[in-house]
């Protein structure tokens, strides 16, 4: 008996157990097979009968769905029975034959359109190609098209460097990052664990690079001088900074404001000394880069300038190479001039100009005169043109290695005033890295030479209308409340007479916090007791009994306990309400700054070597100095003013006769009335 060929649907639900009906490699044709809209009572028994199939769209029953997926999946030809009564309706003779010979569709067969005996090579191919493994192969041959098509052009990672020596960066402006598998239209990179510098070769104008072979050599230039008519600051190009770190151990003054400078150059006769890279002793001065000293035939080098020692290498590779060397390294120690990083194995090369900040963050007065007193006149000349296209400051970034967040978050005193002073206008500070394998290298590097004028020996650069207004924004940003010269606070006194408004209405007869200008002098003491500098004692005891003299009814005298404990606002408001100043010696005289014009100062100690005391500072200040120092062998009791020193040596503690401290009020008393 001729079998009719049974319908099987394609399904996506899973197969079915072999005791399933239609699991097996053979189906009979006599089983039962379901129909979503049988009717009722109707036999499916016989081969002959119809069925008509639910064509209204809506999904079967999930119920029938289950049934429907009993059957195995097959890719051979299957021959379709006549559904629905929407398409027409045929009847079926005996043995499932069709007659009319053509389906109730309307849709044709493809032995209708080819028959085979008319379709040939061309037939064959086609039927082949319409069959379910052939739309699937033609399926991927159109996808694989596709993606070649869409995928965007490769590219060799880190390739191209330019002659600065950096991995160029891809046009998406980072590297590609290799990717397994992926799929259109979703993201599937991601990157974890590893630095920014190691799959970023520049970002924020910062050139990354995560090994000195990645590195060009570069070639420097400089020290060219920003102006020579003022002098002072210095431009490089193409270097690398490091840190002294021996430096933070000297003692007994640490110093952070030192640092090495690498300067590259071709040269074979720089290339071949052995020593390129050993930095000078900081034992001798050098004022200047083409300076020369004892250490310089040691190392066969320039040394550099004071607070930038230099060092020579063809490459960052062969510097790293060379200080790792034993000879180089034992007499790096031995000078006090070990390095950091000892072993570079990652470069930030900024592409910006940048100001490198270098200062004693630990010694307030020696910043105030070893940095600022050089950069205030460049600072005031900048500061004029900012508003103009070509002038303002030149350089758009800063970095401090002598203390970190120096302008954004720290509470150092000397950070605080180049905030409030707009030090350097709109450019930003530049975090760093302290790490030993981390190298700072710039295109453009702008140095502030440390020391230059310290003792104001280059006249004509700090005048006194550039250090009036330096002092006149200070004033205003503290919000200080006398007037900075002796004119300006006589007109406000003669106004606030005018207007029947006193100071000091309203309070009471013992406050003593403000005064009037003809009120008494007012003196502020502080005697370091609470510090590591050397103490006056029995100072509280001196103030005590002067205070119960007849003649001093009206001085008033004030002490500091802490200036620790102070903010520098705080210090600056002491400073500022004070006639005289009489105070043990110490870094804390760098407030002067914010005290009015003709002030008298008096430092205590067995010896005094005071920055402020310059008399060149003084002129600028329009005030007075004196330092009291150690007693002959009479002790003071003659009256001179001296102190008494406790032991053997300038670093030590000291006292002061009553007699020497009663002279020494009655001399500031009467300098302050003339």
């Amino acid at each position: 008996m001729h079998q009719q060929p049974v319908l099987l649907r394609r399904t996506g639900s899973s197969l079915p157990s072999s005791t399933a009906p239609g699991s097996g490699g053979a189906v009979d044709p006599n089983a039962s097979i379901p129909i979503a809209d049988e009717d009722p009572g109707l036999s499916h028994s016989g081969r002959d009968s119809s069925h008509k199939r639910k064509q209204s769209g809506i999904p079967l029953d999930a119920e029938d769905i289950i049934h429907r997926a009993s059957a195995h999946t097959s890719l051979e030809q299957i021959v379709d029975e006549e559904e629905g009564s929407d398409w027409g309706e045929s009847d079926s003779g005996p043995g499932g034959e069709q007659q009319g010979g053509t389906h109730g569709s309307s849709m044709p067969e493809f032995n209708e359109l080819f028959p085979d005996d008319q379709g040939g090579w061309l037939s064959s191919s086609l039927k082949s190609m319409l069959t379910s493994r052939g739309v699937a192969g033609m399926t991927l041959i159109m996808m694989a098209l596709t993606f070649a098509l869409l995928r965007p052009a490769s590219t060799e990672r880190g390739g191209g460097p330019d002659a600065a020596g950096g991995g160029a960066a891809k046009p998406n402006g980072r590297p590609q990052v290799d990717s397994k598998e992926i799929t259109f239209g979703e993201e599937h990179s991601e990157i974890v664990g590893a630095p920014m510098e190691h799959y970023v070769h520049e970002y924020n104008k910062i050139r990354f690079f995560d090994s000195p072979d990645k590195m060009k050599p570069i070639f420097s230039k400089g020290p060219i001088l920003w102006d020579e008519e003022m002098g002072g600051l210095h431009m490089f190009e193409n270097v690398c900074l490091t840190n002294n770190v021996d430096a933070l151990r000297y003692r007994p003054d640490p110093d952070t404001g030192l640092r090495g400078l690498i300067y590259f150059t071709p040269q074979e006769s720089v290339t071949s000394n052995p020593r390129r890279c050993v930095p000078c002793s900081n034992s001798q001065p050098m004022e200047n880069w083409e300076d020369a000293n004892k250490d310089r035939k040691v190392v066969g080098h320039k040394c550099g300038m004071k607070g930038l020692h230099a060092m020579f290498a063809s490459s960052v590779g062969d510097w790293s190479d060379c200080i790792m060397e034993e000879e180089n390294a034992k007499l790096m120690e031995e000078w006090g001039q070990t390095q950091s990083p000892v072993n570079v194995s990652t470069i930030h090369f900024f592409q910006e100009p940048t100001f490198v900040l270098q200062f004693d963050a630990w010694d307030m007065e020696r910043s105030l005169f070893d940095m600022l007193m050089t950069y205030l006149p460049h600072w005031d000349k900048f500061l004029g043109g900012a508003n103009d296209e070509d002038d303002g400051f030149p350089f758009n970034s800063v970095i401090s290695h002598s203390l970190q967040g120096c302008l954004s978050h720290s509470h150092n005193w000397f950070c605080e005033v180049l905030h409030q002073m707009y030090a350097f206008g709109e450019a930003k500070e530049i975090p760093w890295e302290g790490d030993e394998n981390t190298l700072y290298c710039y295109r453009e590097l702008y140095y502030n030479q440390m020391g230059y004028q310290r003792n104001l020996d280059h006249e004509g650069l700090v005048t006194r209308e550039v250090f009036g207004e330096f002092r006149e924004m200070l004033f205003r940003k503290f919000g200080l409340p006398r007037r900075r010269t002796a004119e300006d606070r006589l007109a406000e006194l003669e106004y606030e007479r005018a207007q029947g408004k006193k100071k000091n209405e309203g309070k009471d007869d013992g406050a003593d916090d403000e005064q009037d200008e003809n009120d008494g002098p007012k003196i502020i003491f502080y005697d370091n007791k609470l510090s590591e500098q050397t103490v006056w004692n029995q100072m509280e005891s001196l103030i005590s009994k002067a205070r119960e003299l007849e003649k001093y009814q009206n001085v008033k005298f004030v002490t500091v306990k802490d200036f620790d404990e102070l903010t520098v606002a705080q210090q600056a408001r002491k400073f500022n309400e004070a006639d005289a100043i009489i105070m043990a010696h110490g870094p804390h005289m760098a407030n002067a700054i914010f005290a009015v014009d003709g002030t008298s100062f008096v430092e205590v100690g067995c010896r005094v070597e005071s920055l402020v005391g310059n008399p060149r500072f003084m002129k600028l200040m329009d005030g007075e100095y004196r330092a009291v120092e150690k007693c002959s062998d009479d002790g003071g009791e003659d009256g001179n003013v001296c102190v008494v020193c406790k032991g053997k040596g300038d670093d030590v503690n000291f006292t002061m006769t009553p007699k020497a401290f009663e002279r020494l009020i009655d001399d500031v008393v009467a300098r302050l009335q003339a």
